[in-house]
């Protein structure tokens, strides 16, 4: 019998991937029913793609998810005449805008190919996918000189190709049968399909993601019959979506900030009543501990799953079957401490920067390079000096951007909240320099 189920649950109730566009993933959607509504009101009644702006781990990606499924549930239930319908998986840009476009009709061409049935039972025009699933869905081909027909028109694939690469997808044919699909499936007002762009900060600066958002601006994001959402931390979404070109095309970001600690409890214990599958099942963290590793964690919702996650597996099942719920608790809150006390040991720093992260957290976790006034640094100089020894540690995440000193770009990381707590609970000697 396997782990979770010798607990009573059915598989892993800490599992961190984002939830599912299903009515499983809108029952595991909890304190997030105001961002909920209004992410759906600016996919069906707005006509600009939405931005959502907010920390790294906070639920973004599962937000967007559960929303393209509540769209759904609302023409089924004939609340809307509007269809919409989620591409299979969040795409994350590239640094390589032909690259990232390919791989965008690739993701449309497959929600249509996963959809079929759906799109005819609600009586919109349905492609004819056979040949475009074979060709999809062909091996490999690779070899100088190779020459396959492609059924989108507009001639073969030659060359070193593969039949379901982006080389494969880069001819004008198959964009132009793309488009028609959409057009055809999703008359303007209709619905359309909702696509993810995550992680816009992996950009680092606002120039680069300017840059690659305004070349797919016409090939991706003036596609009829798409939605396109677009998340983004450190502020770079924020950034973006104000400039000349983007504006009118993408909307004022919507901010999500971590769920509010009320509605913790609530969150987890669904979680366990999900995954259950008897009614004496024996949750590894219960809710009191997972309120707690989510107030180490400064509210990161992914790194508390995390965490709750490793604990779990870093015991035996006869662990938890045989110990009492307070003894486990008591178990969580050594272990994590360990966790906080390894990190802080491998750290090696002088006392400013030190202070610079403790200084930092009790600002919230994030700031710019324009604040470090606030940090009693001299000029932006000597403070980045400190923070790129704070990232060499991987206890901040950074990104100079020189455009927009006042973008929120360097962000305490989870082994950086978690350092803090070492240093701030009294868990770790105080660094001294000699000793």
């Amino acid at each position: 019998m396997s782990f979770w189920r010798e607990l009573g649950f059915g598989s892993n109730p800490y599992v961190v991937k984002p939830l599912p566009s299903s009515a499983d993933g809108r029952e595991l959607l909890v304190g997030r029913d105001v961002e909920l509504r209004a992410l759906l009101r600016r996919i069906e009644e707005g006509d600009t793609h939405v931005v959502l702006e907010g920390p790294n781990g906070v639920g973004k990606t599962s937000l967007v998810a559960v929303a393209a499924w509540v769209a759904g549930e609302r023409f089924r239930e004939r609340k809307t005449s509007q269809l919409f319908l989620p591409l299979p998986e969040a795409l994350q840009i590239k640094e390589d805008a032909s690259e990232f476009i390919s791989e965008c009709y690739f993701a449309i061409a497959r929600a249509f190919l996963e959809n079929e049935e759906i799109l005819r039972r609600a009586d919109r025009k349905v492609p004819k996918t056979r040949d475009v699933k074979a060709w999809l869905e062909a091996p490999l081909l690779k070899g100088r000189g190779l020459s396959i027909s492609s059924p989108f028109g507009g001639g073969g694939v030659t060359g070193s190709a593969a039949a379901n690469g982006s080389t494969g997808f880069s001819n004008a044919g198959f964009r132009a049968t793309i488009r028609s699909w959409l057009r055809e499936a999703f008359p303007e007002g209709t619905g359309g399909l909702i696509g993810v762009i995550d992680n816009l900060e992996l950009l680092e600066t606002s120039a680069t993601a300017r840059r690659l958002l305004e070349e797919i601006r016409d090939p991706i994001l003036q596609l009829g019959g798409m939605r396109w959402v677009l998340c983004g931390a450190r502020g770079i979404a924020r950034s973006v979506a104000a400039t000349p070109r983007l504006n009118g095309v993408l909307s004022d970001p919507i901010e999500i900030t971590p769920v509010a600690d009320e509605y913790i409890p609530r969150l987890i214990e669904t979680r366990l009543r999900h995954y259950s599958v008897r009614d004496a099942s024996k949750a590894p963290v219960s809710s009191s501990s997972f309120e707690h590793v989510y107030v180490v964690t400064h509210k990161n919702l992914r790194d508390s799953l995390r965490h709750a996650q490793s604990f779990s597996q870093d015991n035996e099942s006869e662990f938890f079957l045989t110990k009492s719920e307070s003894e486990i608790d008591l178990a969580f809150t050594v272990w994590l401490e360990g966790q906080a006390i390894m990190h802080e040991s491998s750290v090696k720093m002088q006392p400013r920067t030190w202070k610079l992260l403790a200084d930092l957290a009790e600002f919230g976790g994030t700031c710019s390079p324009s604040d470090y006034e606030q940090f009693n640094f001299n000029d932006r100089a000597h403070m980045r000096k400190n923070v790129v020894e704070l990232e060499r540690y991987g206890l901040v995440n950074s990104s100079k951007d020189d455009e927009d000193q006042r973008r929120r770009s360097i962000e305490i990381t989870s082994k950086g909240w978690l350092v803090h707590f070492a240093r701030s609970q009294g868990l770790a000697a105080p660094t001294i320099p000699g000793i």
